[in-house]
């Protein structure tokens, strides 16, 4: 068996960016506004078609804008982790029971 080198090119390790878009947020900016536009098609049903289209497309273009936000503000993964730290608890509080600590005595 012959040992050959593959060189992997260098822009495999960018991050992926659509319209000033990166990574993940291009996901969800998709993914919401595919939402938003099948939500105008189900509200035509009941409120003129021109006013539901108009509606959802509106939607559409705020949420694109929020995602472009989010992106420029928080880079590729920071919205994911700005939002998992507002998950957690603000203060810590810890009690030590010294009596139950195990001290190391030297022999």
């Amino acid at each position: 068996m012959e040992n050959k080198l593959v060189k992997i090119p260098k822009a495999l390790q960018k991050d992926v960016s659509f319209f000033g878009l990166r990574a993940k947020y291009v996901d969800q900016a998709f993914k919401g506004s595919f939402l938003s536009l099948m939500v105008g098609l189900f509200l035509s049903t009941v409120i003129p078609t021109f006013l539901s289209l108009l509606l959802s497309f509106c939607t559409a273009a705020l949420y694109i804008a929020l995602m472009l936000f989010y992106s420029k503000a928080y880079g590729e993964n920071g919205f994911i982790k700005s939002r998992a730290d507002r998950k957690g608890p603000d203060t810590l509080k810890g009690h030590v029971n010294k009596k139950m600590l195990v001290l190391w005595k030297k022999d």
